[in-house]
Parts: C-alpha cells; structure tokens; sequence
C-alpha cells in the first residue's frame, strides 16, 4: 500500500517539477528570452541609478525600500531565466553571459543597499557611472539577442 501511495505521490508531483522550467525551443526563441531577461534588468538598474542620483533627495527608508525590492526583483528575474533550458551548445554560452550579467546587477544593488544600511552610498558618482556602464551592457546584450 505504501508503495502505490508513494508512487501516486511522485506522479502528482511530476508535472509540478516539470512546469518549473519553460522550453526554449530553438536557439532564436532562446535568445529572445535571454533578451527579455537583459531589458527587465536593464529597466531596474536605471531605476537603481536615478535613485543613487538623487539620494540626497531621497529618504534613507524609501532608498532602502528602493534597494531591497529590486536587489529582489533582480534576482527574481535571474532565477527564471535560469530555469529556460538552453536548447543547444551555443545556447548555454548565452545562458552563461546573460547570468552573468543579472547576477553582477543583484550584487551591485545589494552592495549598495548594505551601504545605505551602514549610512550612506560613499560615492554616489562612481556608483552612478558604475551602473551606467552595466545597463548598456545589458542592453547590448539584449540588442544582440533575436526579438
């Protein structure tokens, strides 16, 4: 009995786990996702910037606020594209870049939220052009990608 209730239970649970990571069906279709996942980081990095911008004019709370749901919202971003299986080869070298990127956008925010926690960003400008640089990568990246 023991053994038709566990395998009742994988079989239920099969679809579940099958459902966590989308198909990509072909190289093109990969590298759309992939360059859909660089514009969405991209939009949150420039966020990210006009905010360390404007610090000054910012509250620490709303900063913080600011920093924390997009550290989480990059890493949200990062995580679903790393459930689309890459079809081919040259695919997973696209998966490899583009996780890459998403994932120095996250550690860039949380450095900087950890700064504003401690007190403020040490140096808003640098900060400011730091991230500057990583959303056109990111851009450049997603314009290199299939649409």
């Amino acid at each position: 009995m023991r053994r038709v209730l566990l395998m009742v239970a994988l079989l239920m649970a099969a679809p579940l786990v099958a459902g966590c990571a989308s198909p990509a069906w072909d190289d093109a279709d990969y590298g759309s996702k992939a360059g859909a996942t660089a514009e969405a980081a991209a939009s949150s990095v420039a966020l990210v910037r006009l905010a360390v911008e404007n610090e000054a004019r910012l509250t620490r709370p709303y900063l913080q606020t600011l920093l924390t749901e997009t550290a989480t919202e990059l890493g949200g971003v990062d995580s679903q594209f790393g459930a689309v299986q890459p079809p081919s080869q040259a695919a997973v070298a696209v998966r490899a870049e583009i996780t890459g990127l998403t994932s120095e956008a996250a550690e860039r925010v949380r450095a900087l939220l950890n700064e504003v926690r401690l007190r403020e960003i040490r140096d808003p400008g640098k900060a400011a052009a730091d991230l500057a640089a990583l959303g056109d990568r990111l851009r450049a990246f997603a314009g290199e990608q299939p649409s």
